[in-house]
Parts: structure tokens; C-alpha cells; sequence
């Protein structure tokens, strides 16, 4: 068992929280652990392949490249209206010396208290480390600093993030949740707005449990007036396989330190003849039970003091209470507009490629409906699968790789690729569906540049291209329509001098990739 933590440090870190969500994808698709670094290239001249860096000059106009490097996007003919700019990249270098380092993953966007600008608080992956950076009023990069680095002891690969907004999801203060996916296990609470960052404290958050976290997504405070819900994802094939978690306290709609955890099992699967059936008592199922588009009910049943047990003590509780099976759980989100849509959660499930032998290939995109009185029971449809020629054959996407990160509004599911582990030969790409998965279209895709790389040659489907971190939609505080933050992780740009920049050099894991994060403006919500 976990060895209890100070709880006073906690009860006063953590009495609020106030979302932007986010993903990541272990690179060996096992584990969550990194492969092995590519062979470094030398520095450019202009330092793109990131020597010091070009300074950043701030700009009146909201709309335009700020970074030095072009964006690392390319849009789609359907959304050829929708225009993408550099926000920032890892060969510039900000005001006070500041300089991004790659695999840029879950993030979260405020408004910053202490001007009329903005705070974008963001996961670096594969640097085990969370940076802020601080934007004028026309987004503009001016500062920043790291809330966390890598040199803190229970250092992880920090995929994706949501930030708990007062405003929107209750208590009285905004907390960046942090996932910690693979070598330590915990979501990390860190406070945005702290003015002198202790980038090595401990930050874990105990009361969720140690699962392979790739979010923690609490949902709106009006949702479950007076409860606090998080729904987490857990990115593992091993042992009990992928869970999808639940955090639930009904002691108020800000408690982080005394609530239960559940993790989810079907009531319900296929009768193998386009039916739908009762499950069979203590029977473990799987993805596999379940036909493409059909409905089932689910429940959350709950891991009795699962807050003290270690990740491996919580794969076998799982199995001890029959918890239902997915191929990795990536993201999460939830859909976005009344109290009543805050309670359709979506999430993805990556998969493990072609002939691993598992029951999802090329990945699903779910949609869970909770039901209104409670979340312990709700309604589970997969609505977009790439298994369309391999396992149950029903999917509706055949060029699907590898679903990561998700994005919900209103009215779409944005969701990402991650074709780093397998692939269909083609570059990362996002897609837009309605929130049935259906009216499936390609939106950008992810550019890879040869000149970026230490050998000057890139060859799509060569297992490092690249993926995408958060998409975030900014508009609302922005007071522009249809305007987003998107993370990339071009994981082909690579240089020695991108490592060590969180202030700490990880002598076992220090990466040296770079990486960018793009403004999109005109993306329909």
C-alpha cells in the first residue's frame, strides 16, 4: 500500500479548482515508457533546428505568425477557410530567456488576473514537465517559467491536462490537473497563478488513485449540483487493460480529498446477432462485446479504498470486480453548452495496431451518456471505429491510426491521431464528426518537414512523424468565434540543445525533441 501523504498540504493545495482538455500516447505502445532517442542532429545556422533562438517582438494584431517558424499544420480542402498561425516554437526565445521544449500535450488557457492578457499553462510529455507562458492581450508570448520540471521526485510523462476553473466546474480557485501516465502514477494539482513556481514539490493527488492517467476531467459544477465528478482515462494494455475511471464525492462540488473511485462495467453486450443482451455475473468483457453504434447500459462500480493502493494493486482490483476492458483509454472530454450536455462524456481508445492480437486495432471514439440523478450508470456507444476490415469489421473510418487526444463543443468531436506506434501511412490527422460520429471529415494534418530533421529525410509512415497535444477552444475569452489553441509534437525535430531547458537534466530520460503550439482561427464549434 502507498504510504499516506501530508493531508494538510493537500486539504489547503486543493480546496478549489475551477477546463481545457488534452492526450498522449506511450511511444511503445505498452506502457507509456519512452523508446530510444533518435541519433542528434547538428544546430542550424538560423536556429531553427534550435540554437539560441530568434527573440519574439509583440504585435497589435491577434491574428498573424508570432513564432519564427511557419505552423506545422496544413488544413484540409473542406477547411480551407479555417486559417492556422505559430504561436510559439522551440527555436524561439521569449523576454526573459524562456524557450519551449517539445512533446507539448494537455494544456489549459485563463485569463491572466494580473494584466489584460492570458496564461496558457502546458504538459511537456516526454520532458516529464509543465510550463506557463504568459500572453499579452493580442496573444502574444512574453514570459515564462515552469510549474513543474523533471527533477521532481515522482517525475512521469505528463500527457494530457484539464484546468479545473471555479467559474465552470466549482470551489473557489483554478487548478491545473496534470495526468501522470507512465513511471509515477498520479494527477499532479498544480496552481497556475502560483508567483514562485516549486517545480520539484510534490503535487500528487492522491484520492484519485494510480492509474496510468492519461486525464482527469472533472465535469461541470452544475452537471451534479453539490457533487464533484472526474472522469479519468487510463492508457494501459497490461493487466487489467485500459479502465475508464470515475472520481465521486458527494460533500460538495470542490472535494478532492475525500470522495470514492469507481471504474466502469458493462451491463449490457452484443447478442452476436445485432441484439443486445445482460452480461453474465463476475465475467470480465471487453471492446470486443460490444457492435459498432449500438447502445449499452453501463455502470461504475466501486475500488473500496482504492485512494491507498499502488497502480498494481489497482489493475488487480479492477479485475477482482469485473471491470469492463478497453485498448488503451486516451483522452477524455465532455460536451460543452447546458448543464445537461456536460454529462455526455466522450473519450478515445487508441488501440494496439494490426496483428498484436487484441481486440482493437486501429482505435474508437466512445460516447457515454451518465445518467441525470447520479453518474454511477449511464448509456456507452462506440461511435467511430477504424476497424473496419480487422476485429468485429464494423467500423466507419478506414483510414483511422491511432485516436489520442479529443475536443468536444456544442455541436463536434474533434479527435486526434497518434500514429507513432502503428499506421496507415499517412501523417497525424484531426477529424470532425458530429457527436453520433457520423458526417466524418479530415481537418488538418500535421506536417512534416525533412529540413527539420539531422539527416534532412523523412518518410511518412516511419513511426516518428509526429501527433497532436490539446486542442483547446479559446473563444470565449478571447471574444472571437471559433478560435483555438492546438499543441503539436513533431517528433522529427530533434537537437541536443532543446534538452535540460525546464531547468534540470534527467540523466535517464532527457529528451531532446522540439516542438510548437499554433492558433486556429475560423474552426466551427
Amino acid at each position: 500500500m502507498k504510504k499516506s501523504k501530508n493531508l494538510l498540504f493537500k486539504t489547503l493545495l486543493l480546496t478549489c479548482i475551477g477546463v481545457a482538455i488534452i492526450g498522449c500516447d506511450p511511444e511503445d505502445g505498452i506502457d507509456g515508457r519512452d523508446g530510444i532517442d533518435g541519433v542528434d542532429g547538428s544546430n542550424g545556422a538560423d536556429g531553427v533546428n534550435g540554437e539560441d533562438g530568434e527573440d519574439l517582438i509583440a504585435s497589435e494584431i491577434m491574428f498573424e505568425n508570432k513564432s519564427n517558424l511557419a505552423p506545422l499544420v496544413a488544413m484540409m480542402p473542406q477547411f480551407n477557410y479555417v486559417e492556422a498561425y505559430s504561436l510559439i516554437s522551440s527555436s524561439d526565445t521569449l523576454s526573459n530567456d524562456f524557450k519551449l521544449v517539445g512533446a507539448q500535450d494537455g494544456a489549459g488557457f485563463l485569463k491572466d488576473p494580473e494584466s489584460d492578457g492570458y496564461i496558457y499553462v502546458v504538459n511537456s510529455e516526454d520532458a516529464y514537465a509543465v510550463s506557463r507562458i504568459k500572453l499579452d492581450a493580442n496573444l502574444n508570448p512574453i514570459s515564462g517559467d515552469w510549474l513543474l520540471n523533471s527533477g521532481v521526485a515522482d517525475f512521469a510523462r505528463q500527457c494530457s491536462a484539464t484546468m479545473w476553473e471555479a467559474e465552470i466546474h466549482g470551489g473557489a480557485s483554478d487548478i491545473f490537473l496534470s495526468a501522470s501516465e507512465s513511471i509515477n502514477y498520479d494527477v499532479k494539482a498544480i496552481d497556475p497563478y502560483i508567483v514562485t513556481p516549486t517545480p520539484t514539490a510534490d503535487f500528487g493527488l492522491d484520492a484519485l488513485g494510480e492509474f496510468s492517467w492519461e486525464n482527469a476531467v472533472p465535469l461541470p459544477k452544475n452537471a451534479y449540483p453539490g457533487k464533484t465528478v472526474i472522469i479519468g482515462g487510463d492508457d494501459d494494455s497490461s493487466g487489467s487493460e485500459g479502465q475508464v475511471s470515475l472520481y465521486y464525492s458527494e460533500t460538495g462540488d470542490a472535494d478532492l480529498t475525500g470522495g470514492k473511485i469507481y471504474v466502469l462495467r458493462f451491463k449490457q453486450i452484443s447478442d452476436g446477432l445485432g441484439g443486445v443482451m445482460n452480461v453474465t455475473a463476475s465475467t470480465i468483457y471487453n471492446e470486443s462485446n460490444l457492435d459498432f453504434q449500438t447502445s449499452y447500459d453501463v455502470e461504475f462500480v466501486e475500488i473500496v479504498d482504492g485512494a491507498d493502493m499502488t497502480k498494481n494493486e489497482m489493475e488487480d482490483a479492477s479485475v477482482n470486480v469485473f471491470a469492463s476492458a478497453f485498448m488503451r483509454v486516451e483522452d477524455v472530454d465532455y460536451q460543452k453548452g447546458t448543464d445537461e450536455m456536460g454529462r455526455n462524456v466522450f473519450f478515445a481508445v487508441t488501440g494496439r495496431g494490426p496483428g498484436a492480437g487484441t481486440y482493437n486495432d486501429w482505435g474508437t471514439v466512445y460516447k457515454l451518456e451518465l445518467d441525470a440523478d447520479a453518474p454511477l450508470s449511464g448509456k456507452l456507444t462506440q461511435i467511430v471505429s477504424g476497424n473496419t476490415d480487422t476485429n468485429n469489421a464494423d467500423g466507419n473510418l478506414s483510414m483511422l491510426q491511432s485516436p489520442d487526444n479529443i475536443c468536444v463543443t456544442e455541436n463536434f468531436v474533434y479527435f486526434q491521431e497518434d500514429p507513432n506506434s502503428f499506421d496507415r501511412g499517412h501523417a497525424a490527422y484531426i477529424y470532425q464528426s458530429d457527436l453520433n460520429g457520423n458526417s466524418i471529415r479530415p481537418v488538418l494534418e500535421l506536417v512534416l518537414r525533412s529540413d527539420l530533421t539531422t539527416d534532412g529525410s523523412l518518410n511518412v509512415g516511419d513511426g516518428d512523424g509526429g501527433e497532436f497535444g490539446a486542442l483547446i477552444d479559446i473563444s470565449d475569452k478571447v471574444g472571437v468565434p471559433g478560435t483555438f489553441i492546438l499543441n503539436l509534437q513533431p517528433h522529427y525535430w530533434k537537437n541536443d540543445s532543446f534538452k535540460g531547458r525546464d531547468g534540470h537534466v534527467n540523466t535517464d530520460y532527457e529528451d531532446n525533441q522540439g516542438g510548437q503550439i499554433v492558433i486556429l482561427k475560423g474552426l466551427p464549434r
